[in-house]
């Protein structure tokens, strides 16, 4: 009994700990020779809300760029990838600690899939996709590209995720990216998988 009111304890405390490091070290200078805990936790934090910013201006463009029925697409799937990148990190973050480095892993985190985002909004803007994923799948099919692109293609993506708040916000992006661009579906799905943290 002690040690569950110990684990709840730990567990609200991480949490609080987390929700108070945002305006505490946004004031604060990041330091980017330092490899100290608490620099690291103000740079990650710093460099978390540039990104974010950066996401709410794209995010604000594509509304503005979009039909009626995508804008409305657009915010649901924005919404759930709200929900995925909370959970998803969160998990991170639950998994390392009462460790020092929690609240890194779950900057680092953070800003890996904020990142992500923001180059699926240029996407849904442009048709460019700028994470690399079909360069390097035609990379690996190398000259027999005709047999070898979606053997490459499917490598790429890795295991498959089960993550059900992942594949609702996929499959919502992939019908716009097919929508708007024709992306070929099973492959979108691929290519976002492509995009996740290594630590899933």
């Amino acid at each position: 009994m002690m040690n569950g009111l110990k684990k709840v304890f730990l567990s609200v405390a991480g949490i609080g700990f987390a929700a108070l490091m945002i305006p505490v070290h946004a004031q604060e200078t990041c330091d980017k020779n330092s490899f100290t805990t608490p620099d690291l936790i103000i740079c990650g934090q710093q460099s978390f809300e540039k990104l974010d910013a950066a996401l709410n201006e794209q995010y604000k463009k594509a509304l503005v760029s979009l039909l009626p029925a995508d804008k409305k697409l657009l915010i649901d799937v924005q919404r759930n990838w709200v929900k995925f990148k909370e959970e998803y990190c969160e998990e991170i973050y639950q998994a390392t600690f009462p460790g020092a480095e929690a609240p890194i892993e779950k900057l680092a985190c953070l800003s890996h899939i904020t990142n992500s985002r923001l180059g699926e909004l240029i996407y849904l803007q442009t048709g460019l996709t700028n994470d690399g994923f079909y360069k390097a799948a035609s990379v690996m099919a190398g000259k027999d590209r005709a047999y070898g692109l979606q053997d490459s293609i499917n490598r790429l993506g890795g295991d498959d995720f089960a993550d059900p708040v992942w594949k609702h916000y996929a499959e919502g992006h992939c019908e716009m990216s097919f929508s708007l661009f024709r992306e070929d579906l099973a492959n979108c799905m691929v290519r976002m998988r492509f995009q996740l943290p290594f630590n899933r």
